[in-house]
């Protein structure tokens, strides 16, 4: 699915035996070549407020509009988007079916062994989506873990999934929903117990969803703060950097907290860290 738009470790090993595959060459010119073409290929999901695919295609979302705004200063005028499952990104990077991700694919050890991202854009807490008054008293991965008989949903590669397992969680606990709104129809279902994704999504997602049965538990204690950035082919490190320059005069403009801001995304959040604070030296 392609939409035009105006201006966990076994994930990666596999990602990387793709690339190994494929024997990619090296694209030291990716900017100038995306230059040339008048637009960059883009892996999205639809996580609003990080990404959003309206009804008719146009794509949007804070992660979307930052990229926009970063890549027209790059001299790319236009985006098109792919709408691409978040387990499925870095394989995308790496066989180059897409140039970039913006969606709020959080910066992570275990990720950046195998794609190489710019600076922070988007920081926010991990929250629980449960039955209104939280009858299993769920406000942590580890009280999940305390009982096998509990049920959660998340999505495939999802950094909630790998918070989950990293706690004691047992894959055998965990069932993966192909989108959001699966997995609150999941939980509403009482196929589940608790839905688990970014802090924000899941309070966009209840609140479209306007079920008073369902309550939001934010932020989930003993989890620290996640941050995405824009996501590159590893091979891509002058693209990255180019992306990195101009993403830092957009901050420093004002322009980055307008875009962001109105989706509920902190800006002074987002300026507190750094990616060597999730990842040194990628």
């Amino acid at each position: 699915m392609v939409i035009q738009i105006a201006n966990p470790k076994s994930l990666v090993a596999g990602a990387l035996t793709v690339l190994a595959s494929l024997g990619a060459p090296a694209m030291a010119d990716t900017l100038e070549n995306l230059r040339a073409q008048g637009y960059a290929t883009v892996a999205v999901a639809n996580e609003p407020p990080y990404s959003d695919i309206k009804p008719d295609g146009y794509v949007t979302g804070a992660a979307p509009e930052v990229a926009r705004a970063v890549m027209a200063k790059l001299g790319v005028p236009e985006l098109r988007a792919q709408v691409v499952p978040y387990g499925s990104m870095i394989p995308a990077l790496l066989a180059r079916r897409v140039d970039m991700a913006t969606s709020g694919l959080y910066i992570k050890p275990d990720r950046c062994v195998a794609i190489i991202y710019s600076e922070p854009d988007l920081c926010g807490a991990e929250a629980f989506a449960v039955k209104a008054g939280n009858p299993l008293g769920l406000e942590t991965y580890e009280d999940i873990a305390a009982n096998p008989e509990i049920r959660m949903t998340t999505c495939a590669g999802c950094a909630e999934e790998l918070y989950a397992t990293e706690r004691g969680v047992q894959t055998s606990q965990i069932m993966h929903f192909t989108d959001p709104q699966s997995g609150i129809k999941m939980l509403q279902q009482g196929r589940v117990d608790v839905f688990a994704l970014s802090g924000l999504g899941t309070a966009d997602l209840l609140k479209k969803t306007n079920d008073p049965e369902l309550e939001l538990v934010m932020p989930v204690k003993g989890v620290p703060m996640g941050c995405a950035g824009a996501a590159f082919n590893p091979e891509d490190t002058a693209f990255r950097e180019a992306y990195d320059a101009a993403l830092a005069e957009l901050k420093e403009s004002g322009e980055f907290a307008a875009i962001i801001e109105p989706y509920g995304f902190s800006t002074e959040a987002t300026l507190s860290v750094e990616r060597d604070t999730f990842c040194p030296g990628n």
